[in-house]
């Protein structure tokens, strides 16, 4: 079975990991993993994001560390700034040859929590922050190597905990396989699929499949159809002059606009009609 990550990381070329400064206003990413380790360093405002089905609010300051193949998502219901790491599972397993049976526990919710090490990965965090933005010179690349390897130093020295081998082999079995499901959803989400196809695509029945998911991903199947759906959504709405209700029919909520609008406020706050304005008065 091929070995669906569901995101796909486009790692920047010149240092072989990803390493950016995001703005968003509103803004959500469904559940997700992929091969590597997640770093979301809080810049100003705030974002909730989910791991492992448990809720953490990082405030200015705050920053969490999402293991390799962890289910996660984000949200922003205002404007948010972070800095956000990702490095390829390749260049961990190098480094910490014990990575597969091993986890990184490390989520501080503010600046507030001045626990000792806390306070070493924040002031390593601020350094990438501003190297980041410095002027590429000829030692750029060295210097960026050297704070990602001491991030990295001490995350495991301070940070980690040991897991059972057999367990993640299983826990990774069924990441896989879920897998294929995302994927699926992903590519087909504006049509009309159904809890019996994606149980059909994965060979199990209907009840199993569905109680399967839900200890996966911590929501039924069907809201995670609309989360994504919800995503496209959103772009356009924020992005495009398109109708709302041409926009919600692209998006697999055809004929069926209340649910369209009920959804946007749950997951944004406000209909997308009020959210187009807010950007447009910005």
């Amino acid at each position: 079975m091929e070995d669906y990550s569901h995101e796909q990381i486009h790692y920047q070329t010149d240092t072989g990991m990803l390493l950016e400064i995001v703005e968003v206003s509103g803004h959500s990413v469904s559940k997700h993993w992929h091969n590597g380790f997640e770093v979301i360093f809080i810049l100003s405002g705030s974002m909730t994001v989910n791991i492992n089905n448990r809720d953490y609010k990082l405030q200015n300051g705050g920053f969490a560390v999402v293991n390799s193949k962890t289910i996660h998502s984000t949200v922003c219901r205002g404007t948010c700034k972070y800095l956000l790491i990702q490095i390829p599972y390749e260049t961990i397993k190098k480094n910490i040859p014990d990575i597969d049976i091993i986890m990184i526990r490390c989520i501080c919710t503010s600046e507030e929590n001045t626990i000792g090490n806390f306070i070493k990965i924040r002031n390593i965090l601020t350094k990438l922050k501003m190297h980041y933005e410095s002027p590429r010179d000829c030692g750029y690349l060295l210097m960026l190597n050297s704070l990602i390897y001491n991030l990295l130093y001490h995350l495991v020295i301070n940070f980690k905990t040991s897991i059972d081998p057999v367990m993640k082999e299983k826990a990774d079995r069924n990441i896989q396989r879920l897998g294929v499901v995302l994927q699926y959803v992903r590519q087909h989400y504006a049509e009309n699929i159904s809890l019996n196809d994606a149980a059909h695509i994965v060979a199990l029945n209907r009840e199993y499949f569905s109680r399967f998911f839900k200890r996966y991903m911590g929501m039924t199947f069907m809201d995670y159809v609309y989360a994504i759906r919800l995503e496209h959504a959103y772009y356009d709405v924020i992005n495009t002059d398109f109708p709302i209700g041409s926009i919600a029919d692209h998006h697999g909520f055809e004929k069926n606009y209340k649910l369209f609008v009920r959804k946007f406020k749950e997951q944004y706050g406000c209909s997308p009609g009020e959210k187009r304005k807010q950007l447009k008065g910005s």
